[in-house]
């Protein structure tokens, strides 16, 4: 019985060791544990306090929000104003179609499709127009037309008109053409193209490459852009950038905004390159505000006339300004005023005058002036507000109307390549042996013409040219090649003012040596 008690007794009496064991083994792990949460607590407040500490000096990010309104329109929405422009413009879109005489050069913007025949007989092209009054006269541009001896346009109905020219004017690429018809669909010009911001949807309309009435939609890129014509010619107008498919054929077409109203016209396009004539996404439309001052001269004149000064000028950069000791560096540097009996010249405006404002508004470029003279009628009086020798005078001018061959820049001869020198000429000494030999005809006899200049170099940066005689460096005399070479010598880096006589005509110059 003992022995199968005590057996009993091992198998269910309570040991005092193995408990202790277990209670012992089970503690170890739980004094563990805790000293790892422990540590791993600290270690994430260390990290977070060097984090905290770290980032005390950065800047906090904006909180998400919208910059816009949120009001779009769905893609739904968007297509079907497209499609309600489309309806309601597209009547008034024309295909114009050209035979010009043989001798015709269509000019420096073909890029829209003018095309050279075989035998070179006559030039063929194709174009786009569209009606703005309801008996006929059409706005296309004067690249297309040309100088054509048939225009052909066919209308959005099929009906096809033979047009004549009523006007058209190279300074803008704008032309007017009438068919005999009325009750025609009419495009509505915007009141203030102005106003057209970047951005703006944008939809073009014409016929590329002959396929006509097509429609394509993309955004204002870009407004007031300048440009030149291919001879180089800056033209008489602000260019609207748009990246609206448009291709050869579209000139001349609309360029409408989202209400049917044109705000400007298909005018050239840049390519990839002489051999492509394709879209790259860079167009370019002249704006409507354009077209609509232009158009009743070229109703009833056939032509545009524009005002007229009578200055050569220069901005007026940093370098010409310290040069005159001008504050504030504003204004346009007047170069040259070519003839005395122009209205610059009656006036009593001067070489050296810095004009800063014309009719009340500043000018700070010469592109600026040469728009505001132009666009104010001939004849009328205006206020030219300019500083000479320091001192703010104005005097009132009355405009004539601009010569046919003024450009709206003033080029410079082409200087020929010598040897580098500070200056960077090569100069002699007039002598009455030099003024016979090359039959010299100056103002002043002594001086110091200009046999050569090296490409890059401060004189030719400044403008000299070959064949230019130089009178004064700041207002200076030189009579001699060795007087010029010791004024240069002393020169410090900084800005020169020279005064230049170029066939006859006195200009000064801004030399800036560094």
């Amino acid at each position: 019985m003992n022995e199968t008690g005590n057996e009993s007794g091992s198998v269910g009496q309570h040991n005092p060791q193995e408990p202790w064991k277990q209670r012992r083994g089970s503690g170890g792990a739980w004094i563990a544990i805790t000293f790892l949460v422990a540590a791993l607590v600290v270690t994430v407040a260390i990290i977070q306090g060097a984090y905290h500490r770290s980032s005390r000096n950065v800047p906090v990010l904006a909180e998400p929000r919208p910059v816009v309104s949120t009001n779009a329109p769905s893609a739904v929405e968007l297509s079907n104003t497209f499609r309600d422009v489309s309806k309601a413009v597209k009547p008034a879109v024309v295909y114009v179609d050209v035979v010009e005489r043989p001798e015709t050069d269509s000019g420096p913007l073909d890029p829209f499709g003018f095309t050279e025949p075989r035998g070179g007989q006559r030039r063929e092209g194709a174009g786009s127009g569209f009606i703005v009054t309801e008996d006929g006269y059409i706005f296309t541009n004067n690249h297309v037309v040309g100088n054509a001896s048939k225009i052909n346009v066919t209308l959005a109905d099929g009906r096809k008109f033979k047009a004549i020219v009523i006007g058209k004017d190279t300074g803008t690429d704008r032309a007017v053409i009438k068919i005999d018809a009325v009750g025609l669909p009419v495009a509505v010009l915007a009141r203030d193209s102005d106003e057209v911001e970047q951005g703006d949807w944008v939809l073009a309309l014409g016929s590329p490459f002959g396929l006509q009435q097509t429609l394509t939609a993309g955004i204002v890129s870009a407004t007031g852009r300048e440009l030149r014509d291919g001879s180089n010619n800056r033209m008489f107008s602000r260019f609207i950038q748009t990246d609206a498919s448009i291709n050869p054929g579209n000139s001349g077409g609309p360029l409408v905004n989202l209400k049917g109203e044109v705000i400007g016209i298909n005018t050239m396009i840049l390519t990839g390159g002489p051999f492509s004539q394709g879209n790259i996404g860079i167009g370019f439309a002249i704006a409507s505000n354009v077209a609509r001052n232009v158009f009743p001269d070229l109703v009833k004149n056939g032509r545009v006339s524009r005002g007229y000064l009578g200055v050569l000028v220069a901005d007026l950069d940093e370098a010409s300004a310290h040069a005159l000791k001008l504050e504030p560096k504003s204004g346009v540097f007047v170069r040259e005023v070519p003839d005395p009996d122009s209205p610059a010249g009656k006036a009593g405006l001067q070489p050296k005058d810095v004009i800063t404002a014309f009719n009340g508004k500043a000018v700070k470029a010469g592109e600026q002036l040469t728009d505001a003279v132009a666009s104010t009628p001939v004849g009328q009086r205006a206020r030219v507000d300019f500083i000479r020798q320091g001192q703010a005078q104005s005097v009132t001018v009355e405009l004539a109307e601009r010569p046919m061959d003024v450009s709206a820049r003033a080029g410079n001869e082409e200087p020929d390549a010598v040897p580098q020198s500070r200056l960077g000429i090569q100069a002699r000494t007039i002598t009455p042996e030099m003024v016979d030999s090359m039959k010299l005809k100056l103002k002043r006899p002594n001086g110091v013409f200009v046999a050569a200049v090296a490409p890059g170099s401060p004189a030719s940066d400044a403008g000299l040219a070959h064949g230019d005689v130089i009178h004064e460096v700041d207002g200076a005399g030189v009579k001699s090649a060795e007087e010029l070479a010791q004024a240069v010598k002393s020169f410090k880096p900084g800005a020169y003012l020279f005064e230049v006589e170029r066939s006859g005509r006195t200009i000064f110059l801004t030399v800036t040596i560094e």
